[in-house]
Protein backbone atom coordinates (compact mmCIF):
# COMPACT_ATOMS: atom_id res chain seq x y z
CA UNK A 1 0.00 0.00 0.00
CA UNK A 2 1.39 3.43 -0.61
CA UNK A 3 2.00 5.93 1.98
CA UNK A 4 1.59 9.09 0.12
CA UNK A 5 -0.50 10.07 -3.64
CA UNK A 6 3.40 10.16 -4.64
CA UNK A 7 3.88 6.80 -3.63
CA UNK A 8 3.79 4.08 -6.04
CA UNK A 9 2.01 0.51 -4.97
CA UNK A 10 4.43 -2.16 -5.13
CA UNK A 11 2.03 -4.86 -7.25
CA UNK A 12 2.41 -1.79 -9.71
CA UNK A 13 6.27 -1.87 -9.42
CA UNK A 14 6.16 -5.60 -9.97
CA UNK A 15 4.02 -5.75 -12.64
CA UNK A 16 6.38 -3.07 -14.51
CA UNK A 17 9.67 -4.74 -13.60
CA UNK A 18 7.86 -8.24 -14.65
CA UNK A 19 7.05 -6.69 -18.01
CA UNK A 20 10.65 -5.75 -18.79
CA UNK A 21 11.49 -9.18 -18.65
CA UNK A 22 8.39 -10.78 -20.46
CA UNK A 23 7.80 -11.48 -24.13
CA UNK A 24 4.62 -10.03 -23.75
CA UNK A 25 3.77 -6.79 -25.48
CA UNK A 26 0.62 -4.51 -24.00
CA UNK A 27 -2.36 -5.94 -25.54
CA UNK A 28 -2.97 -1.75 -26.63
CA UNK A 29 -0.15 -2.14 -29.40
CA UNK A 30 -2.76 -4.75 -30.77
CA UNK A 31 -5.89 -3.07 -29.85
CA UNK A 32 -7.08 -0.15 -32.45
CA UNK A 33 -9.71 1.64 -32.05
CA UNK A 34 -12.49 2.42 -34.76
CA UNK A 35 -12.15 5.98 -33.83
CA UNK A 36 -8.27 5.67 -34.70
CA UNK A 37 -8.74 4.00 -37.67
CA UNK A 38 -11.19 6.80 -38.98
CA UNK A 39 -8.68 9.09 -37.88
CA UNK A 40 -6.22 8.31 -40.04
CA UNK A 41 -8.36 6.92 -43.19
CA UNK A 42 -7.82 8.46 -46.51
CA UNK A 43 -5.23 10.59 -45.20
CA UNK A 44 -1.99 11.45 -47.24
CA UNK A 45 0.76 9.58 -46.60
CA UNK A 46 3.00 12.97 -45.74
CA UNK A 47 0.58 13.18 -42.78
CA UNK A 48 0.53 9.39 -41.20
CA UNK A 49 1.31 9.21 -37.58
CA UNK A 50 3.54 6.77 -39.07
CA UNK A 51 5.37 8.93 -41.39
CA UNK A 52 9.12 9.72 -40.06
CA UNK A 53 9.45 6.98 -37.91
CA UNK A 54 12.83 6.15 -39.08
CA UNK A 55 13.15 3.22 -36.14
CA UNK A 56 10.67 0.11 -36.67
CA UNK A 57 10.82 -2.52 -33.72
CA UNK A 58 10.86 -5.17 -36.22
CA UNK A 59 9.84 -8.76 -35.07
CA UNK A 60 12.40 -11.38 -36.74
CA UNK A 61 11.81 -14.24 -34.11
CA UNK A 62 10.07 -17.59 -36.12
CA UNK A 63 7.43 -17.15 -33.38
CA UNK A 64 6.71 -13.60 -35.17
CA UNK A 65 6.27 -15.20 -38.39
CA UNK A 66 3.26 -16.22 -37.34
CA UNK A 67 2.06 -12.59 -38.27
CA UNK A 68 3.63 -12.07 -41.50
CA UNK A 69 0.38 -14.16 -42.99
CA UNK A 70 -3.60 -13.05 -42.44
CA UNK A 71 -4.84 -16.12 -40.48
CA UNK A 72 -7.33 -18.63 -43.23
CA UNK A 73 -10.65 -17.17 -43.88
CA UNK A 74 -13.04 -18.36 -41.75
CA UNK A 75 -15.01 -19.76 -44.60
CA UNK A 76 -12.22 -22.17 -45.04
CA UNK A 77 -12.73 -25.24 -42.89
CA UNK A 78 -9.30 -26.19 -41.43
CA UNK A 79 -7.32 -26.03 -38.52
CA UNK A 80 -6.37 -22.32 -37.68
CA UNK A 81 -2.50 -23.22 -37.03
CA UNK A 82 -2.68 -24.78 -41.00
CA UNK A 83 -0.87 -23.27 -43.56
CA UNK A 84 0.36 -23.53 -47.14
CA UNK A 85 4.12 -24.32 -46.10
CA UNK A 86 5.55 -23.79 -42.15
CA UNK A 87 7.04 -20.74 -41.60
CA UNK A 88 9.50 -21.79 -39.99
CA UNK A 89 11.16 -22.77 -43.35
CA UNK A 90 11.34 -19.36 -44.41
CA UNK A 91 15.04 -17.40 -44.57
CA UNK A 92 15.10 -13.99 -43.52
CA UNK A 93 16.70 -11.26 -45.30
CA UNK A 94 17.73 -7.72 -45.01
CA UNK A 95 17.99 -5.42 -47.52
CA UNK A 96 18.65 -0.75 -47.98
CA UNK A 97 15.38 0.14 -48.53
CA UNK A 98 16.53 2.48 -51.25
CA UNK A 99 17.77 -0.27 -53.30
CA UNK A 100 14.87 -2.53 -52.72
CA UNK A 101 12.65 -0.09 -53.91
CA UNK A 102 13.22 0.24 -57.73
CA UNK A 103 13.29 -3.48 -58.03
CA UNK A 104 9.37 -3.71 -56.99
CA UNK A 105 7.61 -4.85 -60.34
CA UNK A 106 5.60 -2.43 -62.22
CA UNK A 107 2.11 -4.00 -61.74
CA UNK A 108 2.91 -4.37 -57.63
CA UNK A 109 4.11 -0.29 -57.51
CA UNK A 110 2.01 2.45 -55.81
CA UNK A 111 1.50 5.67 -56.05
CA UNK A 112 0.90 7.70 -52.72
CA UNK A 113 -2.01 9.46 -54.10
CA UNK A 114 -3.78 6.60 -55.09
CA UNK A 115 -2.83 4.23 -52.22
CA UNK A 116 -6.22 4.51 -50.23
CA UNK A 117 -8.13 3.34 -53.27
CA UNK A 118 -6.05 0.47 -54.47
CA UNK A 119 -5.04 -1.07 -51.39
CA UNK A 120 -7.49 -2.42 -48.15
CA UNK A 121 -8.11 0.60 -46.30
CA UNK A 122 -8.63 -0.75 -43.67
CA UNK A 123 -5.91 -2.98 -43.67
CA UNK A 124 -3.61 0.22 -44.68
CA UNK A 125 -4.90 2.61 -41.50
CA UNK A 126 -4.27 -0.66 -38.94
CA UNK A 127 -0.87 -0.72 -40.71
CA UNK A 128 0.04 2.71 -39.95
CA UNK A 129 -1.82 2.53 -36.59
CA UNK A 130 0.49 -0.42 -35.74
CA UNK A 131 3.53 1.41 -36.85
CA UNK A 132 2.96 4.37 -35.47
CA UNK A 133 2.42 3.08 -31.99
CA UNK A 134 5.56 1.07 -32.32
CA UNK A 135 4.75 -2.22 -32.32
CA UNK A 136 6.59 -5.25 -33.76
CA UNK A 137 6.72 -5.60 -37.23
CA UNK A 138 6.60 -8.54 -38.77
CA UNK A 139 8.87 -9.19 -42.12
CA UNK A 140 6.44 -9.06 -45.47
CA UNK A 141 6.70 -12.39 -47.83
CA UNK A 142 8.97 -11.38 -50.76
CA UNK A 143 8.57 -13.02 -54.18
CA UNK A 144 10.22 -12.93 -57.51
CA UNK A 145 7.95 -11.86 -59.85
CA UNK A 146 8.35 -14.49 -63.24
CA UNK A 147 8.54 -11.33 -65.22
CA UNK A 148 11.19 -10.01 -63.89
CA UNK A 149 11.41 -7.78 -60.36
CA UNK A 150 9.79 -8.50 -56.91
CA UNK A 151 6.23 -8.47 -55.43
CA UNK A 152 5.03 -8.91 -51.92
CA UNK A 153 3.26 -12.58 -51.26
CA UNK A 154 2.03 -10.91 -47.88
CA UNK A 155 3.03 -7.71 -46.62
CA UNK A 156 2.34 -4.94 -48.87
CA UNK A 157 0.14 -3.00 -46.64
CA UNK A 158 2.81 -3.18 -44.28
CA UNK A 159 5.33 -1.97 -46.96
CA UNK A 160 3.86 1.08 -48.11
CA UNK A 161 3.66 2.07 -44.46
CA UNK A 162 7.50 1.66 -43.61
CA UNK A 163 8.63 2.76 -47.09
CA UNK A 164 7.60 6.01 -46.41
CA UNK A 165 8.53 5.57 -42.47
CA UNK A 166 12.03 6.55 -42.95
CA UNK A 167 13.81 3.31 -42.15
CA UNK A 168 16.73 2.78 -44.02
CA UNK A 169 16.67 -1.09 -43.94
CA UNK A 170 13.22 -3.59 -45.15
CA UNK A 171 13.48 -6.82 -43.57
CA UNK A 172 11.80 -9.77 -45.57
CA UNK A 173 11.05 -13.40 -45.47
CA UNK A 174 11.54 -15.44 -48.96
CA UNK A 175 11.06 -19.30 -49.99
CA UNK A 176 14.96 -20.69 -49.86
CA UNK A 177 14.34 -21.73 -53.76
CA UNK A 178 14.33 -18.05 -54.22
CA UNK A 179 17.54 -16.48 -52.52
CA UNK A 180 19.82 -17.12 -55.89
CA UNK A 181 17.06 -15.31 -57.74
CA UNK A 182 16.80 -12.51 -55.37
CA UNK A 183 20.52 -11.99 -54.85
CA UNK A 184 20.83 -11.42 -58.62
CA UNK A 185 19.15 -8.24 -58.61
CA UNK A 186 19.18 -7.23 -54.91
CA UNK A 187 22.23 -6.87 -52.25
CA UNK A 188 21.01 -9.13 -49.09
CA UNK A 189 22.10 -9.93 -45.79
CA UNK A 190 20.63 -13.28 -44.66
CA UNK A 191 20.19 -14.02 -41.27
CA UNK A 192 20.15 -17.43 -39.87
CA UNK A 193 18.66 -18.35 -36.39
CA UNK A 194 16.22 -16.36 -35.87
Amino acid sequence: MADTENDIPLNIWAEAVNSLFSDDLPESLFTLSEAEIAAVSRLHPHRWPSTGRACIKWDLTVQGRAFTFPPPSLRVLQPASHTAFTTDSLVLGRAAFSDFDPLLHPFFRQASDTLWSTLDPRKLACAILHIAKGAPVSPGHLCVHEEGGFYWGDGTHRYEVLKRSGSPDLYFLAEPEDVASIETLLAVEWREGC
